[in-house]
């Protein structure tokens, strides 16, 4: 039996050498359906005879019937000299289609049920930050980790709480909403208080109707956590008998070009009514459909969280993929990223080693799936380099963060408040953060 990896790869090559073949093909497009199943679009010299191009058809369908084996369905389909209606369904395919290493004549699609935020063109901030707006305009920065349980929200929780105590309002979204946690860490008093309401309340009445966001977020302004500062904190939601169903109405699909994502509105609306000094987004794990759209292109950072585990980066891999040469094959300069190396042993040796191995990993995988080749123009600085690896502030220089037992359990927020906005590591974190944002680097 051909799998269906196997079935997609051996069309891809069958294709390419029948189009480098055949020299009245213009194009191709290999259109991947939701269950799997594959038909071709293909394009001929304009002069072509019909005869000619079914001949053509015949020969595609011949080879991709071999290759693809079940997962072939026999359709092809000629957009030579097709009418004008079916000339746009075609050309409308062709460009939504991606290309394929080793042909510029042959492009796939993938049709897809969810997890489109991961798929779909790449986007920008909602605001962009510029020297003249001060501290009107707050960076979004989206703290993310592949796997679970490797401190993400806790470090999130450091930074917020380290700038609450310079005297900034720090806003800060719990967008792990399969596993909502920030919302609660970052509670209203010692007794746990959340808002009633969270975000993926928001989400889905939001579009609905205009919303008073003072319902969906709660005031953290507690002198031993925050100083003199606040934050302010939208949790996921009240994990209680219906929250499961509103879960599953949730949407992170790509917004039609006439409107914008419930989730843009809220941070909009957060940025006019509360007026932070920062923006954090606590993102779910893995592929989610969440994290789709937080490592999409509307956050002004990335904050990424790995260990030495081969399974975190392989998932890493994908992520630097989506916001490194993904956005350069575009022509848009990457998202910017910074890399957190989590759980480091406590014990000095095997912390040193793991030191190495994770800087080794880093340098390798950003090499290949994020910087951009040096350019011939030595003054070019569009993107982040192959030749920028060498610089301290890089985006795969690590910035490593212990495994702390006082950290792995604790009661109340104020029991580890201190430490957060003290400890020498999470300090580095939050200078290498506040350094992306000149002018925000309070002391």
């Amino acid at each position: 039996m051909k799998h269906l990896d196997e079935a997609r790869r051996d069309s891809e090559v069958a294709l390419k050498a029948l189009v480098s073949e055949i020299v009245t093909i213009e194009k191709a497009a290999l259109i991947d359906d939701l269950f799997g199943k594959m038909r071709l679009i293909f394009w001929a010299r304009p002069e072509s005879p019909e005869a000619v191009r079914q001949e053509i058809r015949q020969k595609l369908d011949a080879a991709l019937k071999t290759a693809g084996e079940a997962f072939w369905t026999g359709d092809v389909w000629d957009a030579t000299k097709a009418e004008s209606a079916d000339r746009i369904v075609y050309e409308k395919a062709w460009a939504e289609s991606r290309g394929v290493s080793g042909s510029e004549k042959v492009r796939t699609a993938d049709r897809r049920r969810n997890r489109g935020a991961w798929f779909g063109s790449l986007s920008e901030p909602p605001w962009v930050l510029r020297p003249e707006d001060g501290e009107q305009a707050p960076p979004i920065v989206v703290f993310y980790s592949f796997k679970g349980g490797v401190g993400r929200s806790t470090s999130l929780a450091a930074f917020a709480l380290q700038r609450a105590r310079l005297g900034e309002r720090v806003a800060v979204v719990d967008l792990d909403l399969d596993a909502p946690g920030v919302g609660s860490l970052i509670a209203a008093d010692e007794k746990g208080t959340i808002a009633r309401w969270g975000g993926l309340d928001y989400l889905l009445e939001r579009p609905v109707e205009s919303v008073e966001l003072s319902d969906y977020y709660h005031a953290c302004r507690r002198r031993e956590i925050t100083g003199s500062g606040e934050i302010l904190v939208v949790p996921a939601g009240t994990l209680d008998d219906l929250y499961l169903s509103k879960l599953a109405r949730a949407d992170f699909e790509p917004a039609s070009p006439q409107g914008k994502q419930a989730l843009i509105l809220m941070l909009e609306q957060l940025r006019a009514e509360l007026k932070p000094h920062w923006l954090l987004l606590d993102a779910r794990t893995g592929l989610s459909e969440p994290s789709g759209a937080l490592l999409g292109g509307m956050a002004h950072l990335h904050v990424l969280f790995g260990t030495t585990s081969r399974q975190a980066w392989q998932g890493l891999r994908l992520v630097l993929g989506r916001i490194g040469a993904d956005r350069v094959h575009e022509n848009k300069a990457q998202l910017d990223c910074l890399l957190v190396q989590s759980m480091v042993p406590e014990d000095s040796k095997a912390a040193a080693t793991s030191k190495a191995i994770f800087s080794d990993i880093a340098r390798d995988a950003f090499s290949e799936c994020y910087y951009a080749p040096d350019p011939t123009d030595t003054e070019e600085e569009r993107f982040w380099y192959v030749r920028d690896m060498e610089a301290s502030d890089a985006p795969h220089a690590p910035i490593p963060i212990s495994y702390q037992p006082k950290l792995a359990h604790f009661d109340k927020l104020e029991d580890v408040a201190d430490h957060l906005a003290q400890s020498p590591e999470y300090l580095m974190l939050a200078e290498r953060i506040a350094a992306r944002f000149p002018g925000r680097t309070k002391q």
